[in-house]
C-alpha cells in the first residue's frame, strides 16, 4: 500500500517516462509531510466535499460498465462527473503552499504548478535549506525535492 504521485503534462494529460512517477511508501509519507510542514511547504485546508449520485439523480447502478443508459440520464452522468473532476482539480486563486489533504487522500487530486511554486519559493527562503537536500536523514527528501521541480516545470501531479 502507498502513494503513487505522477506528474502531468500541461494540458493535463500524464507525463511519459519513468522520471515523471514518484511512490511513498504508506509508511514513508509521513515523514515527508513532516519536513514539507517544517519547511512551510503545506496549508492545513478542509478535504472538499464531493457531489452525491442522488443530487443528479442518479444511483451508482447507473454508472456500472456495461450499463446502457437513456439519453438523459447519460447527461446527468456527464454533468456529475465534470463536477466531480473540477472538484479534483480546484485549487485557490492565490495559493500559499500545497493543500496537505492533496497529498494524504490518494483521489487524484491536482497540485498545481502554482501550489508547488508557492511550496518551493517557502522552503528554498528556509535557513536549512542549504543542508537540507545533503546525503544525511531521510535519502528519500533529495528525490521528492527534484520531482517537485520536474512537476513544478511540467502541469502538476496528481496523487493515486
Amino acid at each position: 500500500m502507498g502513494y503513487d504521485i505522477y506528474i502531468q503534462t500541461p494540458d493535463g494529460k500524464p507525463a511519459e517516462g519513468d522520471e515523471n512517477y514518484f511512490r511513498f511508501a504508506h509508511t514513508a509519507l509521513p515523514r515527508a509531510l513532516a519536513a514539507m510542514s517544517n519547511f512551510g511547504m503545506l496549508v492545513t485546508l478542509p478535504l472538499p466535499s464531493f457531489p452525491e449520485l442522488s443530487a443528479y439523480g442518479l444511483t451508482g447502478d447507473d454508472c456500472q460498465p456495461g450499463t446502457q443508459p437513456d439519453p438523459a440520464t447519460v447527461n446527468r452522468i456527464a454533468e456529475y462527473r465534470a463536477e466531480y473532476q473540477a472538484i479534483k482539480d480546484a485549487s485557490e486563486s492565490e495559493p500559499t503552499g500545497i493543500p496537505a489533504y492533496k497529498l494524504t487522500h490518494n483521489y487524484g487530486f491536482l497540485v498545481t504548478v502554482a501550489e508547488i511554486n508557492a511550496a518551493m519559493t517557502t522552503y528554498e527562503a528556509h535557513p536549512s535549506v542549504a543542508i537540507a537536500e545533503m546525503p544525511v536523514g531521510d535519502p528519500m527528501w533529495r528525490y521528492w525535492m527534484a520531482f517537485l521541480r520536474r512537476a513544478k516545470a511540467h502541469g502538476g501531479f496528481r496523487t493515486h
